[in-house]
């Protein structure tokens, strides 16, 4: 486990923007220590952050972290996530092999896992999107982006009232909302909070909040 001193320095380079400097250290230290999940967390985590946004280093990460940790599909959920920014998009086989990764899964995994193929989906086949977006909210009806993507593809397809249902079911499921200038001062390494903002939408702004919002008023 990250020693409490190690972790302090890299949150300090971090809020510094120093993150070279912290990218350097955590590469040491997954080297010399690849069986602690936290050093690699906070080593994928890292290289999304600006200036870097390297999706495909921090994929590249994910992948090697898996290595050592392969019971840990957050990383798996991460490498689907990562690969469309650098790659334009998923592979047919990063895609079977998603669908082969959620038979085994757990509900909540396997749902995030529907909500990613679903974006891979959207522009190439409107029927197995709506299938996936629904699967996914069959598997675990706890997370917020499914709902929303759905009502909002419902919504752009004049089904007003599913979409704007659905998208209510998503907004009760969001657990936080980020206020600019109150809430800055959260821990910008945290997977668990990266996952959950930029992915299942659990964690959300304010603005993306009020946007969902005003999609129930018109």
């Amino acid at each position: 486990m990250m020693d409490t001193e190690l972790q302090k320095k890299i949150t300090t380079l971090v809020a510094d923007r120093k993150l070279e400097t912290a990218e350097r250290l955590l590469i040491d230290y997954v080297e010399q220590n690849p069986y602690d999940i936290e050093g690699w967390n906070r080593l994928i985590v890292l290289e999304t952050l600006t200036p870097f946004e390297d999706y495909e280093q921090a994929a590249d990460f994910a992948r090697n972290a898996l290595h050592y940790h392969p019971t840990n599909l957050l990383y798996f959920i991460l490498i689907l996530s990562f690969t469309p920014w650098y790659q334009g998009e998923l592979d047919d086989e990063l895609v079977e092999q998603a669908e082969e990764v959620q038979h085994k899964a757990n509900p909540e995994i396997a749902a995030i896992i529907s909500l990613l193929l679903a974006d891979h989906y959207q522009s190439k086949d409107k029927a197995h999107y709506e299938f996936l977006l629904k699967r996914s909210i069959q598997d675990y009806p706890y997370i917020v982006r499914n709902y929303t993507d759905l009502g909002q593809h419902y919504l752009r397809y004049g089904q007003k009232e599913s979409g704007k249902a659905l998208i209510k079911k998503g907004l009760a499921n969001v657990k936080f909302v980020y206020i600019e200038g109150v809430d800055d001062n959260h821990d910008d390494l945290d997977i668990i909070r990266y996952i959950n903002e930029m992915i299942t939408g659990v964690f959300t702004t304010e603005y993306s909040y009020r946007d969902l919002e005003n999609l129930l008023q018109k």
